[in-house]
């Protein structure tokens, strides 16, 4: 059953809404982010690269100073500043298509903006993905095998 027509035209007004929000978005970038952002998304074409971007950004954050604490409501926190950096996730292709982190899917060959923080959190994430890959299709296939002597004589 098709859509009614008055829904196909409020679909394209959204989509031409859209597009206009994301070449503003786009416009207010400048010439070393986009620069940073393309050299992070070209990443994923290079072997084993997991390198970063600085966007020369910051973001802040909320650190608690004290997250032994028992008693939630003497907790002590400060608002610090950290770095941000554009990095491609690029998963093996058993790990299937995507990483969530608090609830957010940060999807393969994709390019997002991470602060130093979480990009230290999904770097981890990915070579983690990437060791679990190489230790079942990777240099050692005899892993589980019992060893054997073999005697040539």
């Amino acid at each position: 059953m098709a859509p009614a027509k008055q829904t196909i035209e409020e679909l394209q007004a959204e989509i031409a809404r859209l597009s206009v929000a994301l070449s503003e978005s786009d416009s207010k970038l400048s010439d070393a982010e986009k620069m940073a952002h393309a050299m992070a998304a070209a990443s994923r074409f290079m072997v084993n690269y997991s390198g970063e971007q600085a966007t020369g950004k910051t973001v802040t954050l909320n650190v608690c100073l004290n997250p032994d604490c028992r008693d939630k409501t003497k907790l002590k926190w400060k608002e610090v500043e950290y770095p941000t950096y554009f990095y491609a996730i690029q998963l093996p292709a058993g790990a299937g298509i995507s990483l969530t982190t608090n609830g957010v899917e940060y999807y393969h060959g994709e390019t997002y903006e991470f602060d130093s923080i979480t990009l230290a959190e999904m770097k981890s994430r990915v070579a983690r993905c990437w060791d679990h890959e190489k230790s079942i299709h990777g240099d050692n296939e005899n892993a589980y095998r019992k060893p054997t002597n073999i005697f040539v004589g």
